[in-house]
């Protein structure tokens, strides 16, 4: 496509851009600095995706660790109201002596 179309061709802004675009690819050295322009840009907008998905992921990974602890509370008063030993559910949950006793005030 060599030609504008002639309602393109018309107007001033569209004119001066294609010059200047042919101006810049006659030139290999501003075409490449350019396109390392362009490759900084993409490389720029990937860290940002990559640091904004591991927000996410950390966000997620909160989630799953009180989601974890609020199920093995739920599991220790399930126990306790079984009347298993508060010794065999620290051992069976994981949870502190002090922590489940709190867990069973509630």
């Amino acid at each position: 496509m060599n030609e504008l179309p002639d309602y393109l061709a018309d107007e001033e802004g569209v004119s001066m851009a294609v010059a200047q675009l042919k101006k810049i690819n006659a030139d290999r050295e501003m075409r490449q600095i350019l396109e390392a322009r362009e490759k900084e840009a993409h490389h720029v907008a990937s860290i940002k995706k990559a640091a904004q998905d591991e927000g996410h992921e950390a966000g997620l990974a909160e989630g799953l660790a009180k989601g974890k602890a609020e199920g093995k509370a739920e599991t220790a008063v399930e126990m306790y109201k079984l009347g298993i030993d508060i010794n065999l559910i620290i051992n069976a949950t994981g949870l502190s002596e002090p922590a489940l006793r709190e867990i069973l005030k509630q």
